[in-house]
């Protein structure tokens, strides 16, 4: 078996975090951002941008609401991670937070592993006890959740969502803005779609088109009713 090495890290050398979106991820990636630079360049968690200005009510997170996200104009210094569960909402806040000037933090927590060669793109979060494989690529904006893993060879496109405790296993390929629901597994060298939905606790065993919703073991495409 190939042997993994810890990394530890965060890319770009800005000094304020601002995590967009006060919710329950956005809580938790607060709670350990600060844990995952390298050496100093996160100086402060800046605060949050969410457009419900309530959103933290009754709740002590310890730094406010800055603003909502389009009318926060992007300072010298702040560096974004987007941690919001919607992958195409993702995309959208990343392409609107970068035409306005902003950097997006790469973050990668200390327990989580990182196999050499893995490709790791701008923008993304790796969660505590998440593991990225060998020559596994995750592109820009994806965020893979707690224990879950990309194993060797496998591929997820930009700003999909790897939920917790999901396997995507060796050699299979995620399309863009695909969502992983808890417990969901990805059968080697399977490929799914751009923009479909895997539900929780499915296991993928054929590939999944584009845009479509598959669910149970095995999973089979979900019938709209009518």
């Amino acid at each position: 078996m190939a042997r993994l090495r810890k990394r530890v890290y965060i890319k770009h050398s800005m000094k304020n975090l601002i995590i967009i979106g006060a919710g329950g991820f956005g809580r938790e990636v607060m709670c350990w951002a600060g844990t995952c630079s390298d050496h100093g360049k996160i100086s402060r968690i800046k605060g949050f941008l969410d457009d419900n200005p309530a959103a933290l009510r009754g709740i002590e997170a310890g730094v406010p609401i800055i603003a909502d996200v389009d009318s926060y104009e992007p300072k010298r210094g702040d560096l974004f991670v987007c941690a919001i569960g919607h992958p195409r909402l993702r995309r959208s806040i990343h392409q609107r937070i970068t035409e306005r000037g902003g950097n997006f933090a790469t973050l990668v927590h200390p327990s989580a592993i990182v196999g050499e060669r893995a490709q790791i793109g701008s923008g993304v979060i790796i969660c505590p006890y998440a593991v990225v494989s060998v020559d596994a690529v995750v592109e820009d904006g994806v965020a893979v959740y707690y224990h879950s893993s990309v194993d060797h060879d496998a591929r997820v496109g930009r700003y999909s969502q790897i939920s917790a405790h999901c396997d995507i296993t060796g050699g299979a390929v995620l399309g863009e803005e695909v969502f992983v629901g808890s417990h969901a597994s990805i059968l080697p060298g399977i490929k799914v779609g751009d923009r479909a939905v895997v539900g929780a606790g499915a296991v993928v065993t054929k590939d999944v088109p584009p845009g479509v919703t598959v669910t149970g073991v095995p999973a089979r495409r979900k019938l709209k009713r009518g």
